[in-house]
Protein backbone atom coordinates (compact mmCIF):
# COMPACT_ATOMS: atom_id res chain seq x y z
CA UNK A 1 0.00 0.00 0.00
CA UNK A 2 1.43 3.27 -0.99
CA UNK A 3 0.60 6.65 0.93
CA UNK A 4 1.27 9.97 -0.12
CA UNK A 5 0.72 12.60 2.19
CA UNK A 6 3.16 15.75 1.42
CA UNK A 7 2.08 17.52 -1.71
CA UNK A 8 5.26 19.48 -1.41
CA UNK A 9 7.74 16.26 -0.85
CA UNK A 10 5.12 13.59 -2.54
CA UNK A 11 8.10 10.92 -1.70
CA UNK A 12 8.74 11.70 1.86
CA UNK A 13 5.98 9.39 2.46
CA UNK A 14 5.73 6.62 -0.41
CA UNK A 15 6.36 3.34 2.66
CA UNK A 16 3.88 0.19 3.51
CA UNK A 17 2.65 0.92 6.61
CA UNK A 18 3.79 -1.15 9.09
CA UNK A 19 3.44 1.00 12.13
CA UNK A 20 2.25 -1.83 14.75
CA UNK A 21 0.37 0.78 16.38
CA UNK A 22 -1.43 1.94 13.62
CA UNK A 23 -1.91 -1.77 13.14
CA UNK A 24 -3.66 -2.36 15.78
CA UNK A 25 -5.85 0.99 15.96
CA UNK A 26 -7.70 -0.44 12.55
CA UNK A 27 -7.48 -3.61 13.96
CA UNK A 28 -9.79 -2.57 17.10
CA UNK A 29 -11.69 0.09 15.26
CA UNK A 30 -12.94 -2.58 13.10
CA UNK A 31 -13.83 -5.00 15.81
CA UNK A 32 -16.19 -2.06 17.55
CA UNK A 33 -17.18 -1.79 14.10
CA UNK A 34 -17.92 -5.40 13.51
CA UNK A 35 -19.91 -5.09 17.39
CA UNK A 36 -22.19 -2.28 16.43
CA UNK A 37 -22.72 -1.94 12.95
CA UNK A 38 -22.13 -5.16 10.97
CA UNK A 39 -25.30 -6.93 10.35
CA UNK A 40 -23.19 -10.13 9.05
CA UNK A 41 -21.41 -10.68 12.51
CA UNK A 42 -22.46 -12.75 15.17
CA UNK A 43 -20.88 -10.23 17.44
CA UNK A 44 -23.28 -7.80 16.25
CA UNK A 45 -26.37 -10.06 17.34
CA UNK A 46 -25.14 -10.61 21.05
CA UNK A 47 -24.79 -7.13 21.18
CA UNK A 48 -27.89 -6.25 20.11
CA UNK A 49 -29.44 -8.71 22.49
CA UNK A 50 -27.57 -7.28 25.58
CA UNK A 51 -28.57 -3.25 24.34
CA UNK A 52 -32.04 -4.16 23.85
CA UNK A 53 -31.80 -5.59 27.54
CA UNK A 54 -30.45 -1.82 28.57
CA UNK A 55 -33.38 0.11 26.53
CA UNK A 56 -36.10 -2.31 28.14
CA UNK A 57 -35.28 -2.16 31.85
CA UNK A 58 -33.87 1.25 31.62
CA UNK A 59 -37.20 2.31 30.62
CA UNK A 60 -39.28 0.89 33.47
CA UNK A 61 -39.43 4.09 35.06
CA UNK A 62 -40.86 5.84 31.80
CA UNK A 63 -43.44 3.58 32.19
CA UNK A 64 -43.99 3.83 35.69
CA UNK A 65 -44.60 7.27 34.93
CA UNK A 66 -46.89 7.37 32.12
CA UNK A 67 -48.96 4.68 33.39
CA UNK A 68 -49.65 7.06 37.46
CA UNK A 69 -50.67 3.47 39.20
CA UNK A 70 -51.49 6.22 41.97
CA UNK A 71 -49.01 4.48 44.66
CA UNK A 72 -46.00 5.93 45.75
CA UNK A 73 -42.39 3.69 44.53
CA UNK A 74 -40.41 2.90 47.32
CA UNK A 75 -37.78 5.02 47.88
CA UNK A 76 -34.86 2.73 47.33
CA UNK A 77 -36.49 1.18 43.86
CA UNK A 78 -37.53 5.23 43.19
CA UNK A 79 -33.41 5.91 43.47
CA UNK A 80 -32.27 2.75 41.75
CA UNK A 81 -34.27 3.32 38.49
CA UNK A 82 -33.50 6.84 38.73
CA UNK A 83 -29.73 6.12 39.07
CA UNK A 84 -30.08 3.31 36.27
CA UNK A 85 -31.07 5.30 33.90
CA UNK A 86 -28.81 7.91 34.14
CA UNK A 87 -25.98 5.10 33.77
CA UNK A 88 -28.33 3.81 30.95
CA UNK A 89 -27.87 6.98 29.03
CA UNK A 90 -23.93 7.28 29.83
CA UNK A 91 -23.79 4.22 28.09
CA UNK A 92 -25.90 5.29 24.80
CA UNK A 93 -23.86 8.65 24.86
CA UNK A 94 -20.45 5.90 24.57
CA UNK A 95 -22.27 3.73 22.12
CA UNK A 96 -23.07 7.21 19.67
CA UNK A 97 -19.64 8.24 19.92
CA UNK A 98 -18.27 5.01 18.72
CA UNK A 99 -20.24 4.78 15.85
CA UNK A 100 -19.84 8.16 14.90
CA UNK A 101 -16.21 7.06 14.87
CA UNK A 102 -15.96 3.73 13.17
CA UNK A 103 -18.54 4.59 10.12
CA UNK A 104 -15.64 6.19 7.95
CA UNK A 105 -11.88 7.02 8.35
CA UNK A 106 -11.71 10.81 8.57
CA UNK A 107 -7.82 10.77 8.63
CA UNK A 108 -8.10 8.83 5.31
CA UNK A 109 -10.56 11.01 4.24
CA UNK A 110 -9.27 14.30 4.89
CA UNK A 111 -5.82 12.95 3.01
CA UNK A 112 -8.43 12.50 0.32
CA UNK A 113 -9.77 15.89 0.91
CA UNK A 114 -6.55 17.41 0.17
CA UNK A 115 -5.97 15.62 -2.83
CA UNK A 116 -9.37 16.72 -4.47
CA UNK A 117 -8.39 20.17 -3.75
CA UNK A 118 -4.53 20.44 -4.33
CA UNK A 119 -4.94 22.81 -6.77
CA UNK A 120 -6.15 25.34 -4.08
CA UNK A 121 -3.42 28.27 -3.94
CA UNK A 122 -4.83 29.49 -0.50
CA UNK A 123 -3.19 26.41 2.42
CA UNK A 124 -5.63 27.59 5.05
CA UNK A 125 -8.69 27.22 2.80
CA UNK A 126 -7.53 24.01 1.03
CA UNK A 127 -7.49 22.46 4.68
CA UNK A 128 -10.99 23.69 5.59
CA UNK A 129 -12.23 22.44 2.31
CA UNK A 130 -10.77 18.80 2.95
CA UNK A 131 -11.56 19.18 6.30
CA UNK A 132 -15.25 18.98 5.22
CA UNK A 133 -14.57 16.45 2.62
CA UNK A 134 -13.39 14.02 5.86
CA UNK A 135 -16.91 15.09 7.55
CA UNK A 136 -19.20 14.52 5.16
CA UNK A 137 -19.48 10.25 5.74
CA UNK A 138 -20.03 11.07 9.32
CA UNK A 139 -22.54 14.08 8.31
CA UNK A 140 -24.49 11.91 5.96
CA UNK A 141 -24.90 9.28 9.13
CA UNK A 142 -25.82 11.61 11.77
CA UNK A 143 -29.11 12.67 9.39
CA UNK A 144 -29.76 8.88 8.98
CA UNK A 145 -33.35 8.05 11.01
CA UNK A 146 -31.47 5.58 12.98
CA UNK A 147 -28.98 7.98 14.26
CA UNK A 148 -31.47 11.14 14.80
CA UNK A 149 -33.07 8.45 17.07
CA UNK A 150 -30.00 7.51 19.27
CA UNK A 151 -29.73 11.55 19.45
CA UNK A 152 -32.22 12.07 21.06
CA UNK A 153 -32.71 9.68 22.85
CA UNK A 154 -29.76 10.69 24.91
CA UNK A 155 -30.89 13.91 24.99
CA UNK A 156 -32.36 13.52 28.55
CA UNK A 157 -28.22 13.36 29.85
CA UNK A 158 -28.37 16.83 29.88
CA UNK A 159 -30.72 18.85 32.20
CA UNK A 160 -32.10 21.31 30.35
CA UNK A 161 -33.92 18.18 28.77
CA UNK A 162 -34.95 16.00 31.14
CA UNK A 163 -38.29 18.34 31.80
CA UNK A 164 -39.12 16.88 28.21
CA UNK A 165 -40.96 13.36 28.68
CA UNK A 166 -41.83 12.67 25.34
CA UNK A 167 -37.77 13.17 24.85
CA UNK A 168 -36.96 9.73 27.87
CA UNK A 169 -40.53 7.66 25.59
CA UNK A 170 -38.30 8.33 22.45
CA UNK A 171 -35.69 5.81 23.63
CA UNK A 172 -37.93 3.41 23.48
CA UNK A 173 -37.63 3.34 19.82
CA UNK A 174 -34.16 2.40 19.75
CA UNK A 175 -35.76 -0.88 19.79
CA UNK A 176 -35.74 -0.47 16.21
CA UNK A 177 -32.43 0.08 15.71
CA UNK A 178 -31.79 -3.08 17.37
CA UNK A 179 -34.57 -5.25 15.56
CA UNK A 180 -31.79 -7.29 14.19
CA UNK A 181 -32.02 -9.74 17.70
CA UNK A 182 -35.12 -9.69 17.47
CA UNK A 183 -34.94 -10.79 13.77
CA UNK A 184 -32.83 -13.81 15.01
CA UNK A 185 -35.30 -14.88 17.41
CA UNK A 186 -38.13 -14.87 15.13
CA UNK A 187 -36.41 -16.36 12.23
CA UNK A 188 -35.29 -19.31 14.68
CA UNK A 189 -38.68 -19.76 15.72
CA UNK A 190 -39.90 -19.88 12.18
CA UNK A 191 -37.29 -22.12 10.65
CA UNK A 192 -38.50 -24.63 13.27
CA UNK A 193 -42.21 -23.29 13.76
CA UNK A 194 -43.58 -26.87 12.68
CA UNK A 195 -42.17 -28.66 15.59
CA UNK A 196 -43.02 -25.46 17.85
CA UNK A 197 -46.47 -25.90 17.07
CA UNK A 198 -46.72 -29.77 17.58
CA UNK A 199 -45.14 -29.32 20.59
CA UNK A 200 -46.96 -26.24 22.27
CA UNK A 201 -50.25 -28.40 20.97
CA UNK A 202 -49.28 -31.42 23.27
CA UNK A 203 -47.88 -29.27 26.33
CA UNK A 204 -51.16 -27.75 25.97
CA UNK A 205 -53.69 -30.54 25.91
CA UNK A 206 -51.77 -32.54 28.55
CA UNK A 207 -51.92 -29.56 30.90
CA UNK A 208 -55.71 -29.07 30.30
CA UNK A 209 -56.58 -32.92 30.37
CA UNK A 210 -54.87 -33.50 33.84
CA UNK A 211 -55.50 -30.24 35.10
CA UNK A 212 -59.72 -31.15 34.92
CA UNK A 213 -59.32 -34.77 35.48
CA UNK A 214 -57.46 -33.50 38.70
CA UNK A 215 -60.42 -30.70 39.36
CA UNK A 216 -63.01 -33.21 39.01
CA UNK A 217 -61.07 -35.97 41.61
CA UNK A 218 -60.55 -33.08 44.04
CA UNK A 219 -63.65 -31.63 43.61
CA UNK A 220 -65.56 -35.02 44.76
CA UNK A 221 -63.13 -35.07 47.35
CA UNK A 222 -64.35 -31.86 48.71
CA UNK A 223 -61.35 -29.86 47.90
CA UNK A 224 -62.12 -26.08 48.28
CA UNK A 225 -59.19 -24.69 46.50
CA UNK A 226 -60.53 -26.42 43.49
CA UNK A 227 -63.11 -23.81 43.26
CA UNK A 228 -63.41 -23.28 39.32
CA UNK A 229 -61.75 -24.83 35.89
CA UNK A 230 -60.01 -21.12 36.38
CA UNK A 231 -58.36 -22.43 39.32
CA UNK A 232 -57.61 -25.80 38.04
CA UNK A 233 -55.92 -24.71 35.04
CA UNK A 234 -53.83 -22.24 36.86
CA UNK A 235 -52.66 -25.05 39.57
CA UNK A 236 -51.63 -27.24 36.46
CA UNK A 237 -50.11 -24.57 34.76
CA UNK A 238 -47.90 -23.88 37.73
CA UNK A 239 -47.04 -27.25 38.66
CA UNK A 240 -45.90 -28.46 35.19
CA UNK A 241 -43.34 -25.66 35.24
CA UNK A 242 -42.37 -27.01 38.63
CA UNK A 243 -42.88 -23.38 40.34
CA UNK A 244 -45.75 -24.70 42.70
CA UNK A 245 -46.59 -21.78 44.98
CA UNK A 246 -48.47 -24.01 47.16
CA UNK A 247 -51.49 -22.30 47.46
CA UNK A 248 -53.45 -25.18 45.68
CA UNK A 249 -52.98 -28.77 46.41
CA UNK A 250 -54.69 -32.12 45.69
CA UNK A 251 -55.63 -33.62 49.09
CA UNK A 252 -56.82 -37.16 47.58
CA UNK A 253 -54.41 -40.10 47.10
CA UNK A 254 -55.86 -40.60 43.63
CA UNK A 255 -55.13 -36.35 43.08
CA UNK A 256 -51.76 -36.72 44.14
CA UNK A 257 -51.11 -39.83 42.13
CA UNK A 258 -52.49 -38.37 38.55
CA UNK A 259 -50.30 -35.25 39.77
CA UNK A 260 -47.08 -36.91 39.79
CA UNK A 261 -48.32 -38.41 36.08
CA UNK A 262 -48.54 -34.89 35.24
CA UNK A 263 -45.53 -33.25 36.45
CA UNK A 264 -43.51 -36.60 35.02
CA UNK A 265 -44.61 -36.05 31.69
CA UNK A 266 -44.65 -32.06 31.56
CA UNK A 267 -40.96 -32.24 32.20
CA UNK A 268 -40.49 -33.95 29.20
CA UNK A 269 -42.55 -31.25 27.33
CA UNK A 270 -41.17 -28.90 28.33
CA UNK A 271 -37.64 -29.13 28.24
CA UNK A 272 -38.13 -30.51 24.59
CA UNK A 273 -40.13 -26.98 23.79
CA UNK A 274 -36.28 -25.32 25.85
CA UNK A 275 -34.76 -27.50 23.78
CA UNK A 276 -35.70 -26.64 20.69
CA UNK A 277 -36.22 -22.74 21.36
CA UNK A 278 -32.19 -23.15 22.21
CA UNK A 279 -31.04 -25.35 19.07
CA UNK A 280 -32.91 -22.64 16.98
CA UNK A 281 -31.19 -20.01 18.50
CA UNK A 282 -28.11 -21.28 17.85
CA UNK A 283 -28.47 -22.32 14.87
CA UNK A 284 -29.43 -19.50 13.53
CA UNK A 285 -26.02 -17.17 14.86
CA UNK A 286 -24.39 -20.63 13.48
CA UNK A 287 -26.14 -19.97 9.92
CA UNK A 288 -24.49 -15.87 10.76
CA UNK A 289 -21.29 -17.38 11.50
CA UNK A 290 -20.79 -20.14 9.05
CA UNK A 291 -21.97 -18.07 5.84
CA UNK A 292 -24.97 -18.97 4.67
CA UNK A 293 -26.08 -15.05 4.46
CA UNK A 294 -26.14 -11.85 3.32
CA UNK A 295 -23.86 -9.04 3.02
CA UNK A 296 -25.17 -6.38 1.19
CA UNK A 297 -23.85 -3.42 3.63
CA UNK A 298 -20.33 -3.91 2.49
CA UNK A 299 -18.65 -1.66 0.39
CA UNK A 300 -15.31 -1.15 -1.15
CA UNK A 301 -14.28 -4.48 -0.23
CA UNK A 302 -12.60 -7.68 -1.81
CA UNK A 303 -14.41 -10.95 -3.13
CA UNK A 304 -12.75 -14.25 -3.78
CA UNK A 305 -14.50 -16.29 -5.74
CA UNK A 306 -13.94 -20.41 -5.48
CA UNK A 307 -11.42 -22.18 -3.45
CA UNK A 308 -8.09 -23.99 -4.79
CA UNK A 309 -4.33 -23.23 -3.89
CA UNK A 310 -4.20 -20.36 -5.70
CA UNK A 311 -7.07 -18.56 -3.21
CA UNK A 312 -5.32 -20.47 -0.08
CA UNK A 313 -1.98 -18.39 -1.12
CA UNK A 314 -3.73 -15.67 -1.70
CA UNK A 315 -5.55 -15.48 1.52
CA UNK A 316 -2.05 -16.15 3.52
CA UNK A 317 -0.40 -13.17 1.68
CA UNK A 318 -3.15 -11.18 2.78
CA UNK A 319 -3.64 -12.21 6.52
CA UNK A 320 0.20 -12.10 6.79
CA UNK A 321 -0.26 -8.15 5.74
CA UNK A 322 -3.21 -7.84 8.00
CA UNK A 323 -5.20 -6.21 4.94
CA UNK A 324 -8.53 -8.07 5.73
CA UNK A 325 -8.20 -5.60 9.07
CA UNK A 326 -8.24 -2.65 7.00
CA UNK A 327 -10.60 -3.96 4.33
CA UNK A 328 -12.97 -6.01 4.30
CA UNK A 329 -12.50 -9.72 2.53
CA UNK A 330 -15.03 -11.83 1.49
CA UNK A 331 -14.62 -16.04 0.02
CA UNK A 332 -17.33 -17.28 -1.36
CA UNK A 333 -17.22 -21.02 -2.06
CA UNK A 334 -18.82 -24.56 -2.22
CA UNK A 335 -16.17 -25.94 0.06
CA UNK A 336 -16.98 -26.53 3.91
CA UNK A 337 -15.05 -23.92 6.04
CA UNK A 338 -13.87 -27.50 8.07
CA UNK A 339 -12.23 -28.35 4.64
CA UNK A 340 -10.16 -25.77 4.21
CA UNK A 341 -6.40 -25.67 4.86
CA UNK A 342 -5.98 -22.22 6.15
CA UNK A 343 -8.23 -21.31 9.16
CA UNK A 344 -9.90 -18.02 8.39
CA UNK A 345 -9.67 -15.07 10.84
CA UNK A 346 -12.56 -13.44 12.78
CA UNK A 347 -11.96 -10.40 9.82
CA UNK A 348 -12.81 -12.57 6.67
CA UNK A 349 -16.36 -12.97 5.93
CA UNK A 350 -17.43 -16.65 4.51
CA UNK A 351 -19.90 -17.46 2.16
CA UNK A 352 -20.99 -20.74 1.27
CA UNK A 353 -22.56 -20.99 -2.06
CA UNK A 354 -22.13 -21.26 -6.19
CA UNK A 355 -20.41 -17.81 -7.29
CA UNK A 356 -21.76 -18.54 -10.53
CA UNK A 357 -24.98 -17.38 -9.69
CA UNK A 358 -26.34 -13.95 -9.62
CA UNK A 359 -28.39 -13.67 -6.12
CA UNK A 360 -24.96 -15.34 -4.60
CA UNK A 361 -22.74 -12.64 -5.77
CA UNK A 362 -25.23 -9.83 -4.84
CA UNK A 363 -25.50 -11.50 -0.88
CA UNK A 364 -22.02 -10.32 -0.63
CA UNK A 365 -21.92 -6.91 -2.35
CA UNK A 366 -20.88 -7.42 -5.36
CA UNK A 367 -21.71 -4.48 -7.02
CA UNK A 368 -19.90 -2.13 -4.85
CA UNK A 369 -16.94 -4.55 -4.49
CA UNK A 370 -13.37 -2.98 -5.70
CA UNK A 371 -11.63 -6.07 -6.58
CA UNK A 372 -12.95 -9.66 -7.77
CA UNK A 373 -10.48 -12.37 -7.99
CA UNK A 374 -12.33 -15.93 -9.82
CA UNK A 375 -9.99 -19.00 -9.36
CA UNK A 376 -10.42 -21.94 -10.79
CA UNK A 377 -12.10 -24.12 -8.25
CA UNK A 378 -12.21 -27.84 -9.04
CA UNK A 379 -15.79 -29.85 -8.88
CA UNK A 380 -15.76 -33.83 -9.12
CA UNK A 381 -16.86 -34.70 -12.56
CA UNK A 382 -15.46 -31.14 -14.27
CA UNK A 383 -12.68 -31.09 -16.33
CA UNK A 384 -10.82 -28.19 -16.49
CA UNK A 385 -12.71 -26.43 -19.81
CA UNK A 386 -15.81 -27.01 -17.61
CA UNK A 387 -14.07 -25.07 -14.96
CA UNK A 388 -12.52 -22.49 -17.23
CA UNK A 389 -16.14 -21.80 -18.70
CA UNK A 390 -17.79 -21.25 -15.10
CA UNK A 391 -14.56 -18.89 -14.19
CA UNK A 392 -15.76 -17.18 -17.50
CA UNK A 393 -19.52 -16.93 -16.56
CA UNK A 394 -18.87 -15.98 -13.76
CA UNK A 395 -16.30 -13.05 -15.03
CA UNK A 396 -19.00 -11.76 -17.19
CA UNK A 397 -21.58 -11.66 -14.64
CA UNK A 398 -19.65 -9.53 -12.55
CA UNK A 399 -18.37 -7.46 -14.99
CA UNK A 400 -22.04 -6.55 -15.44
CA UNK A 401 -22.96 -6.36 -11.77
CA UNK A 402 -20.07 -3.93 -11.36
CA UNK A 403 -18.51 -2.50 -14.15
CA UNK A 404 -15.49 -0.30 -12.20
CA UNK A 405 -14.60 -3.55 -10.44
CA UNK A 406 -10.66 -4.92 -10.91
CA UNK A 407 -11.57 -8.31 -11.81
CA UNK A 408 -8.84 -10.92 -11.72
CA UNK A 409 -8.86 -14.61 -12.94
CA UNK A 410 -7.21 -17.82 -13.08
CA UNK A 411 -7.96 -19.89 -16.02
CA UNK A 412 -6.22 -23.64 -16.10
CA UNK A 413 -6.18 -23.55 -20.26
CA UNK A 414 -3.60 -21.31 -22.07
CA UNK A 415 -6.03 -21.15 -25.19
CA UNK A 416 -9.01 -19.75 -22.90
CA UNK A 417 -6.73 -16.71 -21.75
CA UNK A 418 -7.68 -14.89 -25.56
CA UNK A 419 -11.66 -15.52 -24.50
CA UNK A 420 -11.14 -13.47 -20.81
CA UNK A 421 -8.34 -10.50 -22.50
CA UNK A 422 -10.62 -9.97 -25.79
CA UNK A 423 -14.42 -10.25 -24.35
CA UNK A 424 -14.68 -9.95 -21.30
CA UNK A 425 -11.84 -7.29 -20.80
CA UNK A 426 -10.77 -8.82 -17.11
CA UNK A 427 -7.79 -6.79 -15.31
CA UNK A 428 -4.93 -9.59 -14.78
CA UNK A 429 -5.56 -12.80 -16.25
CA UNK A 430 -2.93 -15.38 -14.95
CA UNK A 431 -3.14 -18.90 -16.62
CA UNK A 432 -1.72 -22.02 -14.08
CA UNK A 433 1.50 -23.51 -15.11
CA UNK A 434 2.21 -20.38 -17.90
CA UNK A 435 4.13 -18.51 -15.41
CA UNK A 436 5.63 -21.04 -13.93
CA UNK A 437 7.09 -22.78 -16.66
CA UNK A 438 8.69 -19.33 -18.00
CA UNK A 439 9.96 -18.75 -14.86
CA UNK A 440 11.54 -22.15 -14.79
CA UNK A 441 12.79 -21.48 -18.55
CA UNK A 442 14.38 -18.24 -17.80
CA UNK A 443 15.64 -19.69 -15.23
CA UNK A 444 17.66 -21.93 -16.92
CA UNK A 445 19.25 -18.93 -19.56
CA UNK A 446 19.39 -16.72 -16.56
CA UNK A 447 20.61 -18.76 -13.15
CA UNK A 448 18.85 -16.86 -10.52
CA UNK A 449 16.14 -15.44 -12.35
CA UNK A 450 13.75 -16.90 -9.56
CA UNK A 451 15.20 -15.13 -7.10
CA UNK A 452 15.11 -12.25 -8.61
CA UNK A 453 11.17 -12.45 -9.59
CA UNK A 454 10.34 -13.34 -5.92
CA UNK A 455 12.33 -10.71 -4.59
CA UNK A 456 10.43 -8.10 -6.82
CA UNK A 457 7.19 -9.31 -5.95
CA UNK A 458 7.87 -9.69 -2.26
CA UNK A 459 5.15 -8.73 -0.15
CA UNK A 460 7.37 -6.60 2.35
CA UNK A 461 9.57 -4.88 -0.10
CA UNK A 462 8.30 -5.76 -2.75
CA UNK A 463 6.79 -3.64 -6.58
CA UNK A 464 4.35 -0.75 -5.49
CA UNK A 465 2.47 0.80 -8.14
CA UNK A 466 1.09 4.47 -7.77
CA UNK A 467 -0.28 7.17 -10.33
CA UNK A 468 2.88 9.58 -11.64
CA UNK A 469 0.72 12.67 -11.31
CA UNK A 470 0.16 11.36 -7.28
CA UNK A 471 4.35 11.76 -7.08
CA UNK A 472 4.55 15.46 -8.50
CA UNK A 473 4.79 17.37 -12.36
CA UNK A 474 7.70 15.16 -13.91
CA UNK A 475 7.81 15.82 -18.44
CA UNK A 476 10.48 12.70 -18.84
CA UNK A 477 11.10 9.61 -17.35
CA UNK A 478 14.03 10.67 -16.45
CA UNK A 479 12.81 13.71 -14.28
CA UNK A 480 10.97 11.14 -12.96
CA UNK A 481 13.59 8.57 -12.43
CA UNK A 482 16.18 11.30 -10.44
CA UNK A 483 13.60 12.19 -8.03
CA UNK A 484 12.56 9.19 -7.10
CA UNK A 485 16.39 7.76 -6.75
CA UNK A 486 17.12 10.14 -3.76
CA UNK A 487 14.02 8.63 -1.98
CA UNK A 488 15.69 5.18 -2.44
CA UNK A 489 13.10 4.16 -5.02
CA UNK A 490 13.94 3.04 -8.33
CA UNK A 491 10.98 2.90 -11.03
CA UNK A 492 11.25 0.45 -13.32
CA UNK A 493 8.12 0.25 -15.55
CA UNK A 494 5.29 2.61 -17.21
CA UNK A 495 2.10 1.75 -17.50
CA UNK A 496 -0.08 3.51 -20.14
CA UNK A 497 -3.84 2.39 -21.09
CA UNK A 498 -2.84 -0.76 -19.53
CA UNK A 499 0.29 -1.69 -21.92
CA UNK A 500 3.25 -2.30 -19.52
CA UNK A 501 6.03 -0.26 -20.72
CA UNK A 502 9.08 -1.58 -19.40
CA UNK A 503 12.48 0.72 -18.58
CA UNK A 504 12.03 3.70 -21.06
CA UNK A 505 14.60 5.69 -22.04
CA UNK A 506 14.88 9.12 -19.79
CA UNK A 507 13.60 10.82 -22.77
CA UNK A 508 10.41 9.06 -22.45
CA UNK A 509 7.12 11.63 -22.46
CA UNK A 510 5.11 11.27 -19.61
CA UNK A 511 1.11 11.52 -19.20
CA UNK A 512 -1.05 12.60 -16.27
CA UNK A 513 -2.81 9.38 -16.28
CA UNK A 514 0.25 7.24 -16.44
CA UNK A 515 0.97 4.70 -13.74
CA UNK A 516 4.53 3.83 -12.29
CA UNK A 517 5.80 0.75 -10.83
CA UNK A 518 8.74 0.94 -7.74
CA UNK A 519 10.96 -1.23 -6.36
CA UNK A 520 12.53 0.39 -2.92
CA UNK A 521 16.30 0.34 -3.20
CA UNK A 522 18.14 -2.31 -1.06
CA UNK A 523 19.47 -1.68 2.41
CA UNK A 524 21.30 -4.71 2.55
CA UNK A 525 25.06 -4.98 2.12
CA UNK A 526 26.68 -7.12 -0.67
CA UNK A 527 28.88 -9.43 0.97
Amino acid sequence: MISLRNKKDPFLYIERDQNIFRRKYIAFKLKIYNILENETSPYKQVYDIFALFIVITSSIGIFIDYIELGKKLPPDLAHFLHKYEIWALYFFLIEYILRWWVVSNFFDDFKKGLYEYAEESNSIKRVFLAFLYALQPKIRWMIKPYSIIDLLAILPLFRPFRAFRILRALRLLKIIRYGGAIKSIFLALKEQGFLFIFIILLLVTWVVTFSLVVYVVEYNAGNENFSSIFYAIYWGIVTISTVGYGDITPISETGRFITSIMISGGIFFVAALTGTFSAALVGRLMTIKEGAITMRNLEDHIVICGWNETAEEIMEELMSLEIEKEKGVVVITNVDKKDMDIELNEYILYKKGNFVHENVLMDVGIDKASDVIIVGEREEGKDERDVDARTALTAMLVKTLNPKANIYVEVLLDEDADIFKKRIKVKEIIVRGQIVGKMIFSSLLNPGAIDLVQAIIDKERGIRKVKVRKLGKFETFGQLLKAVREKDYMPIAIERHKKIILSPPDSFLLKEDDFVFLIPTSTERLK
